[in-house]
C-alpha cells in the first residue's frame, strides 16, 4: 500500500478518535453545565435584593473537620436571616419525602435517584453554623430552589399550606398533619414550606421569600459575617476537585451500606415496609431514626 494512502487512513482514524473523545467528554459534562446554568439563573435573581440589606456569596467551598469540605451554591447574609440556598436544575417531576435518603426524578419514561437536597442543605447549614456558634439556629434558613422542575410531590411530617388552601382565610399559615391533608402537586410558581426554616421554591419565589421575613440582624453585622466566610473559603481548583471526589466516594459508601441492609445514619438494620404508594425501606430504629429509601436501592 502506498505510504501516502496509509498516512491518510491513519490521519482519518486519529481524527475520528479525537471527535469521539470530544463527544464523550461533552456528554459527560452536560450535567455539570446544566447545574452551572441553574446556579447562574439563581445568582441573577438574587441580584434583585437590596444591597444595603443583603450580601450574596455564590459557590462557596468551606472547610469542615478532618479535611472535609462543604460546597454551598449560594449564601445570602441578610438583615432578615442567613439563607443557605441549594440549586437543582432538574427537569420533569420530582418526588420524595422529607426524611428519605433519595428522591426520584421522573423524566418521560425514565426514573433516576437523586440525593435528598433537604439533607444535603442540612450539612451545609451545619458547616456554616460552626463558624458562628453564638448565632441562634433559627437565623439559618434552608432554601432548595428548582429552576426547571415541572412538578414536585414532597411528603413531610408537617407542611405549612398557603392561606388560599385553608378553609379559614383569616389564618395566614398553619401546620397541617400529613395524615389529615391531601397530597398536592406542586407546580412551578408555587412553594412548599416544611417549617419556618425550610422552604422549597422556584426561582421567582426566592426574593419574595427573603423579603417577606422580619428583620433579625443589624446591617453592621452583615459585612463582618461575609468577610469571615470569605476568609476561610477555599478557592483553589485542587480543593474543588477533592470535594467532588469525596462526595462521590461518600455516595458510593452510603449506597453500599444500603445494599448490605445497614442504615447509613445510625447503623441499624433496614427492613421493608408497606405504605400507601407501595413497598419502601426504612430503619428498624424508627421513630428515633427516620431513614427511608426505595426498594430499588437494595439492588
Amino acid at each position: 500500500m502506498d505510504l501516502k494512502i496509509l498516512c491518510g487512513i491513519l490521519a482519518v482514524i486519529a481524527l475520528m478518535l479525537v471527535a469521539l473523545i470530544v463527544v464523550v467528554r461533552w456528554r459527560a459534562g452536560r450535567g455539570r453545565r446544566k447545574g452551572r446554568r441553574g446556579e447562574q439563573i439563581v445568582a441573577k435573581a438574587l441580584c434583585k435584593l437590596k444591597r444595603r440589606d443583603a450580601i450574596v456569596l455564590n459557590d462557596v467551598l468551606l472547610p469542615v473537620a478532618k479535611g472535609r469540605t462543604s460546597q454551598i451554591d449560594h449564601i445570602v447574609i441578610s438583615t432578615r436571616g442567613i439563607f443557605v440556598i441549594e440549586t437543582k436544575s432538574l427537569s420533569g417531576k420530582i418526588s420524595g419525602s422529607e426524611h428519605s435518603q433519595y428522591w426520584t426524578q421522573h423524566l418521560y419514561s425514565q426514573t433516576r435517584q437523586i440525593y435528598n437536597p433537604l439533607l444535603q442543605n442540612k450539612g451545609h447549614i451545619r458547616a456554616l453554623s460552626r463558624m458562628f456558634p453564638n448565632l441562634d439556629a433559627d437565623l439559618f434558613i434552608s432554601v432548595v430552589v428548582f429552576t426547571e422542575a415541572q412538578e414536585l410531590d414532597i411528603t413531610a411530617d408537617d407542611i405549612i399550606e398557603q392561606r388560599s388552601l385553608l378553609p379559614d382565610r383569616r389564618v395566614r399559615r398553619t401546620f397541617i398533619r400529613s395524615e389529615s391533608r391531601k397530597r398536592k402537586w406542586w407546580r412551578s410558581g408555587k412553594e412548599i414550606r416544611l417549617d419556618d426554616s425550610t422552604v422549597i421554591t422556584d426561582v421567582k419565589g426566592i426574593v419574595k421569600e427573603i423579603e417577606r421575613r422580619a428583620r433579625v440582624l443589624r446591617r453592621a453585622e452583615l459585612s463582618k459575617m461575609a468577610a469571615a466566610i470569605q476568609k476561610v473559603a477555599l478557592h483553589s481548583w485542587g480543593a474543588a476537585r477533592e470535594h467532588t471526589a469525596y462526595a462521590k466516594q461518600t455516595s458510593r459508601k452510603i449506597l453500599h451500606e444500603i445494599q448490605q441492609g445497614i442504615c447509613p445514619r445510625c447503623g441499624g438494620k433496614l427492613v421493608k415496609k408497606k405504605g400507601t404508594n407501595g413497598e419502601f425501606v426504612a430503619c428498624e430504629n424508627y421513630p428515633f431514626c427516620r431513614f427511608t429509601c426505595s426498594t430499588a436501592q437494595l439492588h
